[in-house]
């Protein structure tokens, strides 16, 4: 029964996606090579992921107990100090697991590690600072696996465009997110500023994102991602005309468009890489 509820702490699909996105920076990096050492890179980002999911239940925990009282704290099958308590140890063999891949990749689990928590803490109640934070490490994930291989030229380009991505989905999300936020307290920056500014910042977090769109294929990707991103800038575009055309009611659409933009735009790098 514990074990079941250890599992629902770290939400394994969210470590899943992120032990992926690790290994797709790992391969295009190393230009559709599997490695050996894709297996630390997938379990590293995984459980360093699976901490930061644990230290944010431990940390909303009283919103949980209203919100969602079916989840593993407020439901009672885990105690604050278990949560807490596996948050940490999940951290530390995320970074042992990063051990064999170099300094560099033992370093950014450390420094990831850290802005979970603290994101878990005060970022993600501050608006705009948790939405960027959350854009890096995104972002930060994919460049994870570069590191490992330890070429950085097309998985940079990856992790800026996947964070700028992102950066434009958190908004558009808070936008769908208004009416909860403002019951939370929370200050999110369409609760600051409105709606409709954050639907023009989203905006320009994507179109950079949509910029950096044809610099792969001049650094060595093949046709086949020109092909493939052309798909996804598209679907971004529509998302975008959705959300600035009525931020509030169309803020949900735009959020699922975003969503299976981005999803293209690592297929992308995959199929011009491989």
């Amino acid at each position: 029964m514990r074990l079941g509820a250890y599992i629902e702490l770290v939400r394994p699909h969210n470590c899943v996606i992120a032990g992926v996105a690790a290994v797709v920076g790992a391969l295009v990096a190393s230009e559709g090579e599997l490695l050996p050492l894709m297996v630390f890179v997938f379990m590293a980002a995984a459980l360093v992921c699976g901490g930061g999911n644990a230290i944010n239940d431990y940390c909303d925990r009283e919103i949980d107990a209203i919100n969602r009282p079916q989840r593993p704290i407020p439901s009672g099958r885990l105690t604050p100090a278990q949560a807490l308590g596996a948050g940490r140890y999940l951290f530390l063999v995320g970074v042992i697991l990063a051990l064999p891949l170099g300094l560099y990749c033992v370093a950014l689990a450390i420094f990831n590690s850290l802005l979970l928590a603290v994101y878990s803490t005060w970022l993600k109640r501050l608006g705009l600072p948790g939405n960027l934070a959350i854009a890096y490490l995104v972002g930060s994930t994919f460049l994870f696996g570069g590191l490992a291989v330890g070429k950085l030229k097309l998985v940079g380009v990856l992790a800026a465009m996947a964070a700028l991505s992102t950066a434009g989905r958190e908004l558009v999300k808070d936008i769908e997110d208004m009416k909860g936020d403002r019951k939370l307290g929370l200050k999110t920056f369409p609760l600051r500023w409105g709606p409709r500014p954050a639907a023009f910042l989203a905006a320009a977090f994507i179109g950079g994102a949509m910029i950096l769109s044809p610099l792969p294929f001049k650094l060595g990707l093949d046709g086949v991602y020109l092909g493939v991103v052309s798909a996804s800038i598209a679907l971004f575009l529509l998302a975008l005309v959705v959300v600035l055309r009525n931020p509030r009611a169309g803020a949900g659409k735009a959020s699922r468009i975003c969503r299976i933009g981005m999803g293209l735009g690592v297929l992308a790098f995959l199929a011009g890489a491989i």
